[in-house]
């Protein structure tokens, strides 16, 4: 055998064999996951086998997506305390955090379990897009104003309170005037 030569099979079983206690302590289990971010959305795709709704728990904040929760061991007991057991499988509390795009709605979130698979979707929201407002008038027809077309009313209207304000001035100046002429 070289150095080169890949372990032996039982060699591996049987450093796996003492470095579990004897094939009675499970691994702690730690779910694989997809994250798919697209343009609308980001996807989580989440392997939790054996797993329901209820041992599981999601949660957004800031840019950290963390899903919590546990496989519990069944084999506990005193039916298994005697028995031989060669665990592979994983069990225990798993608390697995993935970064996602800032900004996300975490009253947005959707989450759903089918055979095994925490699917969880998170829509990106959507950016800010001009939109046109309606101004209304006491007694004038109405009008809608776009973007651009706003600048153009309020300078209008700051124009037209200018020149109602200059003929306020200039006839309470004439009025004094005249109260002076008096």
């Amino acid at each position: 055998m070289s150095l080169m030569e890949p372990v032996a099979p039982w060699l591996r079983d049987l450093n796996r064999f003492f470095t579990t206690q004897g094939g009675a302590v499970a691994a702690p289990f730690m779910p694989a996951a997809d994250v798919i971010v697209s343009d609308e959305s980001v996807r989580i795709e989440m392997d939790v086998p054996g797993l329901r709704a209820e041992n599981l728990e999601i949660e957004l904040e800031n840019d950290l997506l963390t899903v919590r929760g546990e496989r519990p061991f069944p084999y506990a007991g005193q039916e298994y305390e005697r028995t031989w057991r060669h665990i592979e499988r994983a069990f225990g509390r798993f608390e697995r955090s993935i970064r996602v795009p800032r900004g996300l709605d975490p009253d947005s979130v959707e989450a759903g379990l089918t055979d095994g698979v925490l699917s969880v979707r998170i829509p990106k929201p959507v950016s800010p897009q001009p939109h046109r407002v309606q101004i209304k008038g006491g007694g004038e027809e109405t009008r809608q104003v776009g973007p651009g077309e706003a600048r153009q009313a309020e300078s209008a209207e700051a124009g037209q309170m200018e020149g109602a304000a200059a003929s306020q001035t200039d006839s309470g100046e004439a009025r004094q005037t005249e109260g002076a002429a008096s």
